[in-house]
């Protein structure tokens, strides 16, 4: 996500309006969402389950008071346990970066096996996200209690107690997590094996880490973004190559007032945000290459609202299946390379995304383009992924050329919250997946995430499922008429697994 100088770290942009999207608020590993509600689906969700609230450490680690003095926090979990009866195993959801309703609204591989299993459900929110406040109102001041290990004690310690308050320490607990959420519950697996016996960690790129021997400089996540616009992934072809053409052609209309002013009228951005600097100008590129990131992520086979509700607040307002596919359709329509054109195509390209309703007349630039608020800390100190600092090369991918610079990192992140990244912090912590154990990875390949996850199998009991026609952590959505084989066989097997974790647990009780 890094660009030019002044904005060396802009990170992409993604955020709302009425009936559309205003890319005025950053996005990270994925979509920073609240709160959800898919209930037109007619899948169970928040609505079954009910809220509790746990009296949480703020610092696991230290026996030093806090600035303030305050030593807990309330972190909020839902359960639902219709089907559970002493013993009986547990689903335990890690909450990623976002507030947790997404998650309990979203994982129908939890839901739709309670039942077969005698499972009680938890979905428990990660601090700082969502209504789990650390210092409540005061918490931005007071980030330092923000870590992923922090997080996993959170949920290590939730786990035992919810065991020990439900008289059933001898049940199975299975972890389930996506995307962060999904590397959340593979370390927790890692780090705390008495915690859970099992996890299923999907789109999880616990190997998109510097001092990890894969990786590089992330340039492999733009990549997949650009394959999901090729025939290799089912797009019309040309698109990829007339999408890279679109970039030179938008900055070199930057560069002029009347080149801004002819950008304004093609991208139609609305009049309360001109394009008046190169700044502005690498904003709105900024804007368009994050609808492709995000559409990447979103190439489900079938009309889904995961990525956009929060922005809609429109339940009914779905992206398109393989919005992807459709986007290219504009970028390789008839006249669309014409002279002037490209940049429209790229508009309607973009408009995928950003006008799903199909009811906005205009588009704001964004008026916020810094970094990705919490998650920018985290990037800033643990270095979580975050794909707008990845380079570009603007040759295997399809966007203009970027080189990832630890330099300005360092210095943005020094300049905003007085930290710097130790950058190989989570090598040295984890090894990738040295020593993983009772884990299923799954990725799909339409997911850029995929390039930092694990796509072979490690050993015999932390696996490698691959899934071709997958996008974003696909496998845990609630099943869908138009779910591929791909996607079938994949919870299969992690079914399986999962049985096995629970049977497993259950022979050792009688040892």
């Amino acid at each position: 996500m890094s660009q030019p100088v002044a904005v060396a770290l802009l990170l992409l942009m993604l955020a709302h309006c009425l009936h559309g999207f205003h890319p005025d608020v950053a996005k990270g590993l994925i979509s920073r969402l609240g709160r959800i509600d898919l209930s037109s689906e007619g899948h169970p969700g928040v609505a079954n389950a009910t809220v509790h609230w746990y009296s949480q450490l703020i610092d696991h680690f230290s026996w030093a008071p806090t600035p303030t003095g305050e030593q807990t926090f309330k972190q909020r979990y839902f359960v639902y346990d219709a089907h559970w009866k002493k013993s009986g195993p547990i689903f335990f959801y890690c909450g990623n970066e976002a507030n947790v309703e997404l998650y309990v609204n979203s994982t129908g591989l939890m839901w739709e096996h309670a039942r077969d299993f005698g499972a009680a459900l938890v979905f428990a929110e990660h601090r700082y996200f969502g209504e789990s406040k650390p210092f409540g109102i005061n918490m931005m001041q007071h980030l330092s209690y923000l870590s992923m290990e922090q997080a996993l004690a959170d949920y290590a310690v939730l786990i035992r107690d919810l065991k020990r308050s439900w008289g059933s320490e001898e049940s199975a607990v299975i972890a389930f997590g996506g995307s962060y959420g999904g590397m959340l519950a593979a370390w927790l697996r890692m780090k705390y094996p008495s915690a859970v016996d099992g996890s299923i960690a999907a789109s999880a790129p616990i190997l998109s880490f510097q001092g990890l021997r894969n990786f590089t400089d992330g340039e492999t996540y733009w990549q997949v973004v650009t394959r999901d616009a090729t025939e290799q992934a089912g797009s019309a072809a040309g698109c990829s190559a007339n999408v890279r053409r679109a970039w030179s052609e938008l900055f070199a209309l930057g560069q002029t007032a009347r080149g801004r002013k002819q950008l304004e009228a093609t991208f139609r951005l609305c009049d309360e945000t001109p394009l008046r600097t190169s700044e502005d100008v690498l904003n709105l590129a900024l804007m368009h290459l994050n609808a492709w990131d995000t559409m990447a992520m979103g190439n489900f086979p079938y009309p889904s609202n995961y990525l956009i509700f929060q922005q809609t607040e429109d339940p009914s307002v779905m992206m398109p299946a393989f919005p992807v596919r459709v986007a290219c359709e504009h970028m390789v329509a008839a006249g669309s390379t014409t002279e002037g054109q490209l940049l429209s195509a790229l508009r309607k390209a973009s408009g995928v995304l950003y006008n799903a309703s199909k009811q906005k007349t205009c588009y704001p630039l964004p008026i916020d383009p810094n970094f990705d608020g919490i998650w920018d800390y985290l990037w800033c100190t643990e270095m979580l992924p975050q794909e707008t600092y990845y380079a570009r090369d603007g040759e295997r991918d399809m966007f203009w050329p970027y080189a990832m610079n630890m330099t300005s990192i360092r210095e943005h992140c020094y300049s905003k919250y007085g930290v710097v990244p130790r950058e190989g912090w989570i090598a040295d912590e984890f090894g990738g997946a040295a020593g993983a154990s009772n884990i299923v990875f799954s990725n799909g390949l339409y997911d850029p995430w995929s390039s930092g996850g694990v796509i072979r199998n490690i050993s015999s009991t932390a696996v490698a499922v691959v899934i071709a026609d997958g996008a974003h952590h696909s496998d845990l959505f609630f099943s869908n008429p138009g779910d591929p084989e791909t996607v079938k066989r994949a919870r299969l097997t992690e079914l399986a697994h999962i049985r096995e974790w629970v049977e497993l647990k259950r022979a050792q009780l009688f040892v």
